[in-house]
Formats: C-alpha cells, structure tokens, sequence
C-alpha cells in the first residue's frame, strides 16, 4: 500500500475552547490542523498554504465565516467549507451566499454529527453530488 498524504484542514474559530476540542478530534481523526482566530488570519493561512477542507464559525471579529467562505470559493471552488454557527437557522441561511459553503453545522452540535461531517464533505464525488446539509 502506498504512502498518502494526510488531508489538511484549516480550523478557524475566535472560541479557543471549540478550538482546541475541534482539533483533538480532527487529530484523532488523522488529519494535520492549522489554526487561525479569525477570518483575516485564516484567509492569509490559505493563501500559503493548501488545504483539503475549511471549518469555520459564523460569527467572528474581522471577517465572518461567510465572507471568508465567499474569498476561498473564489480562490478554490474545489476546496469544502464547513461553517459552524450558533446564529438560528433562518438568520444563516439568508446570509449565506449560495455555493459558499458545503455545509452547515448547528450549535450545540454533537461530535459524532461534526465528525460525519467532515468525513462526508470529504468523501470522494461529494463536491460533484453537491453535499450542502444542514446539521
């Protein structure tokens, strides 16, 4: 079996307490994480390096998790966005720009949702069968 590259994900939230509960699961998970605060630093972490997936929350100082999801389907169409949020769901949906992000995740959320989440925006064919939910 061939040697392959762990999927990078970029984890962005302002909360450090998701953060670091997020990360230990996406570490636990297999994947390499990096993190940014903020839509801004996480929009310059982007811009340096690859990644295989984007999570991020809604409601962030700087930039949003909206408009970073916007700027990264600009620079990478390909590349799922994952947005978390605790802004109620009518709220999201009309802030959202369509085709910005992958998916959506509710908070309080469960990890075993969050987990399957990730695992299915990053499943093979799921940015072609349009993978957009709302957990």
């Amino acid at each position: 079996m061939g040697w392959r590259r762990k999927k990078r994900i970029l984890l962005v939230d302002d909360n450090r307490d998701i953060q670091n509960v997020l990360l230990r699961m996406l570490h636990h998970m297999g994947f390499d994480v990096a993190l940014a605060g903020d839509g801004g630093e996480a929009l310059a972490a982007f811009m340096e390096c690859s990644f295989d997936l984007v999570v991020t929350d809604l409601q962030m100082p700087i930039m949003d998790g909206s408009q970073l999801a916007q700027l990264i389907k600009e620079r990478s169409p390909n590349t799922p966005v994952i947005l978390l949020t605790g802004t109620d769901r009518e709220t999201v949906w009309k802030k959202v720009i369509r085709g910005s992000v992958d998916s959506i995740i509710f908070k309080p959320f469960k990890l075993n949702d969050f987990q399957s989440t990730v695992q299915g925006v990053l499943a093979p064919g799921a940015a072609e069968r349009g993978s957009l939910g709302a957990g």
